[in-house]
């Protein structure tokens, strides 16, 4: 079978199974390699780069970094200062946002960034009175926006680098995404600003509107018996605002209704209402109105809730867990955290019924019963984001300085000198714990090794695209359509495919896809690479369009019970500004040099 089929046969089937993650990403990486082995499309040194890639390398070494800063608690006057800087507003919330988030993600991986924002920014929109759905879509856009304005922002960036450096001999410098990354961020940016608010939906999550003190009141799931007396009755009218039962959301079915949305609703046979109240409440209702406690998943079984004294609180299944594709009954919840499911949120979809067959998927949000000591055992993990007010702790706080100095010194010394950042990063790995920021098992636990192996997988996807010469026929094609006295129009085209890849498959898969090609295409067109390279660079990073198109886009969706539409209708007008932005701005600094 010809090679250049063998590849696309290979390509399809790994990116199958990147998508539809049936099976967990390290999986699918090493039956990717397996595949590019066993078919001969490259060597065994091709196959297993990934594995030594500086790419590989220097992106989990910044993991690293990025969590000493997190665990000593560099960024929390960072943090801080949005309170302050609000002082209530929207707008000024968005413009602090757009002034601290970009600064962050700019220096340390924005996934990190994103995990530890997503409780401060839920806390201050409670604080304010303002939806989650109208904050954590910018938090997550302003955090891949500020990952744009440098080399070690994204990792994204990082591969494009190492892909370069092979072809040219040259490592991107570590501020030149800056002009790009900072207009990509100004326009990006006022249109979230400005019209953000008008565009983004009006969604509150279970979490905003639980109690913030559950000292006497508690948060519970009842269900509307068959011959229950609430039949018939609007939500408004059963639970008024002022009532001592507080209303916090009705599920009917995969459907929900939190907050206001619910007020108007009938009540049926068969509803689950999620209330809050005293206990004393609570049972008199279940008296008087035949209405029962709900049942809830206990690992593999699916038990009566047999208490209302213990809180309920959301769990977002993060991109990098190692739950991603396990069915619900095997993770043991109870078991390790003694915590039970209630029920998940897929996609502005809510599943209670049959859940434990259920695989999870990146961005799911278990709804869960449990205590706070399980809360505070679930904090720690790496798997979970518990959408809470209750932040991960903060150790070695005195480190903060020395932290931040190495990150600091991690940047400088990769700009004044010729030594690779690889290599400076590993040295500020070593310093770190060294110096007691961190210790190997926190270093270690920092790794998100489902982007690691990403890249260990799609490395050699690469290496295959180049050796069977796909990437040159691909570029032909393209030069037929455009042709080749028009390279602001081919720029605008590169850039334009890439942006539509990334935002339906992984911006990583893409970019290693993508660089090979746009080499290709700068030397059959006879020009210095680099303004190719950088819009594949841009346009794979700056991804906004779909929910899936990048990690952080994944972790806010649950919390803000955002569904796939909503990033479609705010993403896409920014990411055709950014298009136009990126398509005038790279030519002027990387103009189209005959080689």
């Amino acid at each position: 079978m010809d090679a250049k089929i063998l590849f696309l046969i290979v390509l399809t089937i790994s990116m199958t199974l990147y998508i539809t993650q049936r099976v967990s990403v390290i999986v699918t990486a090493l039956i990717t390699i397996f595949l590019l082995t066993i078919t001969n499309l490259i060597d065994l040194q091709s196959a297993f780069s990934g594995f030594s890639s500086p790419a590989t390398i220097a992106i989990g070494a910044m993991f690293v970094l990025s969590a000493g800063l997190i665990r000593t608690g560099a960024l929390e006057p960072l943090t801080a200062k949005l309170a302050q800087w609000s002082r209530g507003s929207y707008l000024r919330l968005m413009l602090a946002m757009g002034a601290t988030i970009p600064f962050a993600s700019a220096f340390i991986n924005n996934t990190p960034v994103v995990v530890m924002m997503v409780p401060v920014v839920l806390s201050l929109g409670r604080k304010f009175n303002i939806a989650p759905s109208k904050l954590l879509m910018p938090l997550s856009f302003f955090a891949i926006m500020g990952g744009t304005c440098t080399l070690i922002g994204t990792s994204t960036n990082l591969l494009v680098d190492e892909i370069y450096y092979e072809e040219t001999g040259v490592f991107l410098n570590i501020f030149d995404f800056t002009p790009v990354g900072l207009a990509v961020l100004v326009v990006g940016g006022l249109f979230m600003i400005l019209f953000g608010r008008r565009l983004l939906p009006e969604r509150e999550s279970l979490t905003a509107l639980l109690p913030v003190s559950r000292r006497t009141s508690y948060v519970t799931e009842l269900i509307v018996d068959n011959h229950s007396q609430l039949i018939g009755r609007a939500v408004s009218d059963t639970f008024p605002r002022k009532g001592k039962l507080r209303f916090i959301q009705l599920i009917r079915g995969e459907d929900f209704f939190v907050g206001v949305q619910g007020e108007s609703v009938a009540i049926q046979a068969g509803d689950a209402l999620i209330l809050e109240g005293s206990p004393q409440e609570i049972a008199d209702l279940m008296q008087k109105s035949q209405v029962s406690l709900g049942t809830v998943l206990e690992d593999a079984a699916r038990v009566p809730m047999r208490t209302l004294s213990l809180g309920m609180f959301e769990l977002v299944v993060l991109p990098d867990s190692r739950y991603v594709g396990a069915k619900l009954r095997d993770l043991a919840l109870h078991k390790w955290f003694g915590v039970k499911v209630l029920a998940v949120q897929r996609g502005g979809r809510h599943h209670r019924m049959d859940i434990r067959r259920m695989r999870l998927k990146a961005g799911d949000v278990l709804l869960v019963q449990g205590d706070r000591s399980g809360l505070a055992r679930i904090k720690e993990s790496p798997d979970l984001l518990a959408i809470e007010e209750v932040q991960r702790e903060i150790v070695h706080k005195n480190k903060a300085p020395l932290a931040l100095a190495v990150v600091v010194g991690v940047v400088l010394l990769t700009y004044v000198t010729a030594v690779p950042l690889v290599v400076w990063a590993l040295a500020g790995v070593a310093v770190l714990i060294a110096g007691r920021c961190l210790n190997a098992q926190d270093a270690v636990q920092a790794l998100d090794f489902n982007v690691l192996f990403l890249l260990i997988g799609t490395i050699p996807l690469g290496r295959a695209f180049v050796e069977t010469k796909l990437n040159e026929d691909l570029s032909r094609l393209l030069i037929d359509v455009v042709g080749l006295n028009h390279p602001l129009m081919m720029l605008a085209a590169l850039y334009l495919l890439t942006n539509i890849l990334t935002s339906l498959l992984s911006n990583t898969a893409v970019a290693v896809l993508m660089t090979p090609f746009a080499l290709g295409l700068a030397a059959q067109m006879g020009v210095e690479p680099k303004p190719l390279v950088m819009a594949v660079a841009f346009a794979a990073s700056a991804s906004f369009a779909t929910p899936i198109s990048y990690q952080t886009n994944v972790i806010v969706m649950g919390p803000a019970g955002y569904q796939f539409n909503d990033f479609v209708k705010v993403g896409v007008p920014i990411s055709l500004l950014v298009w136009v932005v990126a398509s005038l701005l790279i030519p002027l600094l990387w103009p189209f040099v005959p080689v």
